[in-house]
């Protein structure tokens, strides 16, 4: 099982950031069973400072379970790496010595699923890209363990979601359709998950399901068609996937 929570963005509000993401810990941490990991992912932060990603990792330390991370595109990658180190466990990384500035992504087991995690970060913009050799990336990440339930996790959701100032800072088409090409040639891929959307949102990307999970710092406010977007008073949420009969399901659940 694995639990997810998006975009916490601390720092964005000094009085409320900190409850909410301690909030969604303490969800977390009464799942029962507990999950076998925990993924965040992206926009941990909301400046990318050292001080702000040692705030999260203070928020995140209840959790007792390996917890993953993503960079948002709220995120500095070297900052990052050096608050949260990739798992030693992890694979499909570039080695040693790799530039703290290189792309923030790996492969994991999670208990009975694998984690394959992309960098879909553009620094100093808010749209998202998988980067020159993102996608093959991907692809030899896949074929290293074609047998294993797998959860393909980016920030940037590779879809359209009928909101149009989000969708202008999605993944380009282009690599959006590539995606859904490369995912039919992975078949133990079951779900797709990103954030950066701010609420929960459903579709799929070729013919493998996606789920955009929460912000659990702001909900945006539901406006198809819109040109803008503003805040929303739901309240915010976490997502649970887990294998059931064999399937992978995925719950959301709601924070208090």
């Amino acid at each position: 099982m694995l639990a997810q929570l998006s975009d916490p963005h601390l720092g964005a509000d000094p009085v409320h950031g900190e409850a909410r993401l301690a909030a969604a810990v303490a969800a977390v941490a009464a799942l029962e069973p507990a999950p076998d990991a925990v993924l965040v992912s992206g926009d941990l932060t909301d400046h990318g400072t050292a001080t702000e990603y040692a705030r999260v990792r203070a928020l995140l330390a209840p959790l007792r379970m390996p917890v993953h991370v993503l960079p948002g595109n709220h995120d500095d990658r070297a900052a990052l790496r050096a608050a949260f180190p990739v798992d030693p466990g992890a694979t499909a990384l570039h080695g040693p010595g790799e530039d703290p500035a290189a792309r923030y992504r790996y492969a994991v087991r999670c208990g009975p699923l694998r984690l394959v995690a992309c960098d879909s970060i553009r620094p100093g913009h808010d749209d998202g890209s998988l980067g020159e050799g993102g996608l093959a990336w991907l692809d030899a990440a896949l074929a290293d363990d074609p047998s294993v339930p797998t959860i393909v996790a980016l920030h940037h959701p590779p879809l359209v979601f009928g909101m149009p100032a989000l969708d202008a800072i999605g993944l380009p088409a282009s690599e959006r359709a590539a995606l859904a090409r490369l995912l039919g040639r992975h078949p133990q891929v079951r779900r797709v998950v990103g954030g950066h959307l701010h609420r929960t949102a459903f579709g799929v990307v070729g013919s493998c399901p996606l789920v955009v999970g929460p912000s659990v710092h702001t909900t945006i406010k539901l406006q198809l068609g819109a040109a803008g977007y503003e805040a929303a008073p739901d309240p915010p949420a976490i997502l649970v996937h887990a294998l059931a009969g064999g399937e992978l399901v995925t719950h959301v659940q709601p924070v208090t």
